[in-house]
């Protein structure tokens, strides 16, 4: 039995050993994956990797439910899996284990409430874009994430196919097609 803490950033400007302390000094002993990443998809290498790893027993240990995935169905995946195979998926910033019956109820609740908060983010965001464009003030968009073509690099490479990369990224095919190409233009 062992205890795992995985903690995950976005982006390399983001600090993942601050995080990744956080949790070893509230658990000494505990194994950890550091890892930055796109939340986007829950098929991270690190991620991937320490799931194949836990087994009966063991503890999978997070910060917040968003380290584990941004959709509330990811995430009720992981925990089903997880509870599944006899191991307890620890949220720290909640104090509770989510693979126990009250811990499944908060964790629907909460990962619903996240990805509405990512939804009404985007909401509030193309509000802003169509008022910018109606003043003449909108520059256009910063475009993908590098994460995320890399991402999408990783999962061709490994046989699957581009339109369902897309899907699973969660970006437009014609979209997936627009980065590859950029890319091999540029190097």
């Amino acid at each position: 039995m062992t205890d795992y803490i995985y903690a995950r950033t976005s982006t390399k400007e983001q600090n993942v050993q601050q995080q990744s302390k956080f949790l070893a000094d509230k658990y000494p002993g505990a194994l950890k994956v550091e890892e930055n990443f796109t939340g986007i998809t829950t098929n991270r290498p690190g991620f991937q990797n320490l799931l194949k790893l836990l087994s009966g027993g063991d503890k999978l240990i997070v910060r917040e439910i968003s380290r584990i995935g941004r959709t509330t169905t990811e995430v009720l995946l992981v925990a089903d899996e997880l509870k599944a195979r006899n191991v307890d998926l620890i949220v720290d910033n909640l104090d509770m284990n989510l693979t126990t019956p009250a811990g499944q109820m908060v964790l629907t609740v909460l990962a619903a409430a996240a990805q509405m908060e990512k939804s009404l983010l985007l909401e509030r965001q193309a509000i802003g874009i169509r008022r910018a464009k109606a003043e003449g003030k909108y520059k256009g968009g910063k475009g993908l994430d590098p994460n995320i073509i890399k991402t999408a690099k990783t999962l061709i490479a490994s046989g699957m196919t581009k339109t369902r990369v897309a899907k699973q990224l969660n970006i437009g095919v014609s979209t997936l097609y627009k980065y590859l190409a950029l890319e091999k233009e540029n190097k």
